[in-house]
């Protein structure tokens, strides 16, 4: 039986390969257009926004410090080794801009996904092995 935290790393799974997808036809801009655009930001940012809640789970659950925003919240996790320091720029930058992406011109926004998705799906598997060495609570 799948905890509450596979099934929702299933469904994060699922939106990074979705927002992956759309990135790598973006040299065709017609293919997203209107509603697909939108759903692919929208993807991203919940994506973020659960990597964000997954981490302040971990930070909590061991007792590290306290994050001083939701980009500190891997720069905490780096420094305590549960995620390596060379994903914390991605995930970082994708925490902080998620909040101004509506601001961004598209091209700058198909830019940002594409320069921190791949970072965004290593924290996702990090926070899978995580969990995956813990004995279940649910």
């Amino acid at each position: 039986m799948m905890s509450s935290f596979d099934r929702m790393a299933v469904s994060l799974g699922k939106n990074i390969a979705e927002v992956q997808e759309t990135i790598k036809e973006a040299d065709k801009p017609h293919k997203i257009e209107g509603p697909r655009f939108e759903r692919t930001v929208y993807l991203f940012q919940s994506v973020i926004k659960s990597l964000i809640d997954i981490g302040n789970r971990i930070i909590i659950e061991n007792d590290l410090r306290d994050p001083l925003n939701t980009a500190d919240v891997f720069i905490s996790l780096a420094e305590h080794g549960l995620i390596p320091p060379s994903i914390v720029p991605g995930v970082k930058k994708a925490a902080i801009q998620t909040t101004k992406i509506r601001d961004l011109e598209k091209s700058e926004v198909l830019q940002l996904m594409t320069d921190c998705i791949n970072d965004m799906n290593r924290c996702l598997v990090l926070f899978k092995t995580h969990y995956e060495q813990k004995p279940s609570v649910d």
